[in-house]
């Protein structure tokens, strides 16, 4: 199999690693949960949830992306960007990665979500499953950044975690980056 791990040009390690190089551990249970982010957040934010959808397009993918999906440099991809908040403060920013062959038989809805969250799709198709996580600190320098923090008033370094799904056997990419509201976010 791949090591997608190696293949991105972020520093993505496993849980393992990462765990011990986190300062604030209020990030973590958010950070590791393996199950639906969209639901956990729904379950631990005192606000309303909504999910903002910042752009859904046929795109190039990044070089990273391409690596880790084995796709051809000209291969077209659907690229949905959306922030997860609560109470309209954002929380998440969530870029997902859909080559052109995942788009098949009832993969075609994939394309239609709009403000719906992809996680109503995932987390609920028996024939879909997560490969992998891994994790990594999202430097202020790195691209993927900037586009995480796009008119959001955000200088410090970021958490972000990477997720490798199959559905219908085809591949889907879900980059979350854990933007610092994330850290107020508890229902205790």
């Amino acid at each position: 199999m791949f090591n997608w791990i190696n293949a991105l040009k972020l520093d993505w390690q496993n849980k393992e690693s990462v765990q011990q190089k986190i300062s604030d551990k209020r990030i973590s249970p958010f950070l590791f949960n393996e199950g639906s982010l969209t639901y956990y957040i729904q379950q631990h934010c005192k606000g309303e949830f909504n999910l903002e959808l910042v752009s859904e397009s046929w795109q190039a993918a990044m070089s990273d992306e391409i690596a880790l999906l084995s796709l051809s440099d000209n291969e077209k991809t659907f690229i949905r960007k959306v922030r997860l908040k609560c109470d309209n403060q954002a929380l998440v920013y969530a870029r997902t990665v859909i080559p052109e062959k995942t788009f098949s038989g009832k993969n075609k809805k994939l394309s239609c979500l709009g403000t719906n969250p992809l996680a109503d799709i995932l987390f609920k198709d028996e024939n879909t499953y997560r490969a992998d996580m891994c994790y990594a600190k999202i430097t202020v320098d790195c691209g993927l950044y900037k586009e995480a923090t796009k008119d959001l008033d955000i200088i410090s370094e970021l958490w972000g975690r990477q997720s490798l799904f199959y559905t219908e056997q085809q591949p889907l990419l879900i980059t979350e980056i854990f933007l610092p509201s994330i850290l107020e976010c508890n229902k205790n």
